[in-house]
């Protein structure tokens, strides 16, 4: 028996939410179709539209819920996904189900009970969702308690097709240029621990400039700052460094996150925060490098950049494990599909 599913989420090249639906379309037995919510979002983002995101009242200025009600009655699923989009109603939802929708699930990459994930919209339109999907493993207390019906937790993933080892060939003269590398966000912590590696002597280059406050000025001078990096860019620019930097984003409460997976099924060397939920799903030593503090992070940057044979076993483990226990897009779309037919 075939299943329909239709994915309502961003679907630009490179974001996760576009992994996740080539990942359900790849299951059998199951008919997925993607909607992509933010057409033309540059074009629309008035001051107003932005005060109001900030205030957790957003516009739905891409008529978002006019998008996804017509989509359903022009191709009748069964199953809709929402992907963290923020300004679906209720009063949608309730239409959603009139029109013979039999599931309604959302999908949250984040920490999803944290107030600037949280707008007032998704939050009134908990209790109607039948399932609402999070990564976070302290959220599923935390969704129960703002009455969603059935949280499930499902874990991060990687997609086999684009996070994969690359040659030195196809990377090109930057492999390995560094001792190190990240790409990512800009927090205090992280440019903090990444300024005690360049003091010690680590040639480290950074990937996400032109994202939050990434500024020359605030990193050591010996530091390289560059764009942002997304799809294959950012496969190749992992293997930049020597050794891969896997920071937890303090803002979501992380414990493991997206980068995690991906840098470990790119087959880098990784040297990530000693996190339970870390070490749960690679071990500490042999499938990645813990760190609890910069002298720990830079005694393992060190110890990497000096064993060469180290760098490759430690990069090998790591992809091993994600291949072989289940951590692909596919696995995890599998598991959900599963959960939303149960």
């Amino acid at each position: 028996m075939n299943t329909s599913l239709l994915y309502f989420g961003p679907q630009w090249s490179g974001s996760t939410s576009l992994q996740r639906l080539r990942a359900f379309q790849e299951i059998e037995g199951v008919t997925a179709f993607g909607v992509d919510n933010l057409v033309n979002l540059e074009n629309k983002a008035s001051l107003w539209s932005r005060v109001r995101w900030k205030l957790r009242l957003p516009m739905d200025v891409l008529g978002e819920n006019a998008r996804l009600l017509d989509e359903v009655i022009k191709n009748k699923p069964e199953i809709v996904l929402v992907d963290n989009c923020k300004v679906i109603t209720r009063e949608t939802l309730v239409r959603l189900r009139e029109v013979g929708v039999r599931k309604l699930v959302y999908y949250s990459p984040d920490d999803i009970a944290a107030a600037h994930n949280l707008s007032f919209p998704l939050k009134w339109s908990l209790p109607f969702w039948d399932i609402v999907c999070t990564t976070k493993t302290f959220n599923v207390p935390e969704l129960l308690a703002m009455g969603v019906r059935r949280p499930f937790l499902i874990g991060k993933a990687f997609d086999r097709n684009l996070h994969r080892p690359l040659s030195q060939a196809q990377v090109g003269s930057d492999f390995e240029q560094f001792d190190a590398v990240f790409v990512g966000t800009y927090e205090p912590e992280r440019c903090a621990s990444i300024n005690a590696l360049a003091e010690s002597g680590v040639s480290v280059v950074v990937y996400g400039a032109d994202k939050g406050n990434w500024h020359a000025s605030r990193l050591h001078a010996g530091i390289d700052l560059r764009p942002s990096v997304f799809a294959e860019d950012y496969v190749r620019a992992w293997h930049v460094g020597k050794v891969a930097l896997c920071f937890l984003r303090k803002i979501n409460r992380d414990r493991i996150t997206q980068r995690t997976m991906e840098i470990a099924a790119i087959g880098r060397p990784m040297v990530a925060e000693r996190t339970d939920e870390h070490s749960q799903h690679f071990l500490d030593g042999l499938e990645y490098l813990g760190f609890n503090d910069d002298a720990g992070l830079v005694m393992a940057v060190q110890k990497l950049i000096h064993d060469p044979a180290g760098r490759i076993a430690l990069g090998q483990a790591g992809r091993l494990r994600c291949l072989s226990s289940g951590y692909s897009t596919v696995d995890r779309a599998e598991q959900m599909i599963q959960e939303f037919l149960r």
